[in-house]
C-alpha cells in the first residue's frame, strides 16, 4: 500500500495507516476526469455494498482525485459542494498517489488486509462483469 495522508471534501482525514487491516478498493483520477471518477466510484461502491452487504463494513472504499493543479473555480465547487451529499472524494494535494494516473481513466487497486497489491487495472468504465470480478476479490479476501 502506498503511504499517503489527505483530506477529503469535507475535511475527514485518511492515511494507509488509518486503513491497515482490511481489504482497500483504491480508485483514483486526474481532477480533470472528475466525472468519470465520480461515476465510477459511485457504481462501483453502491454495488459493492449491496453485494457485500453484511460485509461491506471490512471493505474500505477510497476515491481520490490528484489536487495538485486547481484553480479558484475548483475550489470554489468543492466548497459549494459541502452541502450535498456526495460519497467522500480524498484530495491528493501532494501527490501521493498520482503515480500511475492516466488521462481519461481511473486506476483501480486492491490491497488486501495486509496491504499488498493484489489487483490493478486502468477503467474508461464500470461495467457489471468488472464489478463481479472485483466482488469474487474482495470475497476471498474477507
Amino acid at each position: 500500500m502506498p503511504q499517503f495522508q489527505m483530506k477529503d471534501q469535507y475535511g475527514q482525514s485518511y492515511s494507509d495507516s488509518s486503513v491497515k487491516g482490511k481489504p482497500v478498493v483504491l480508485m483514483g483520477c486526474f481532477l480533470r476526469d472528475l466525472e468519470i471518477c465520480r461515476k465510477q466510484g459511485r457504481k462501483l461502491y453502491w454495488k459493492m455494498q449491496n453485494l457485500l452487504w453484511k460485509d461491506s463494513s471490512k471493505v474500505q472504499f477510497l476515491l481520490y482525485l490528484d489536487f495538485q493543479e486547481t484553480n479558484k473555480l475548483v475550489e470554489d465547487y468543492l466548497e459549494e459542494s459541502k452541502t450535498k451529499q456526495y460519497e467522500s472524494i480524498l484530495l491528493d494535494r501532494k501527490g501521493y498517489l498520482s503515480v500511475g494516473l492516466t488521462k481519461g481513466e481511473s486506476y483501480l487497486r486492491i490491497f488486501n488486509k495486509s496491504g499488498k497489491l493484489i489487483s490493478s487495472s486502468y477503467q474508461e468504465q464500470m461495467d457489471e462483469d468488472l464489478i463481479q470480478e472485483i466482488y469474487g476479490i474482495l470475497k476471498k479476501e474477507i
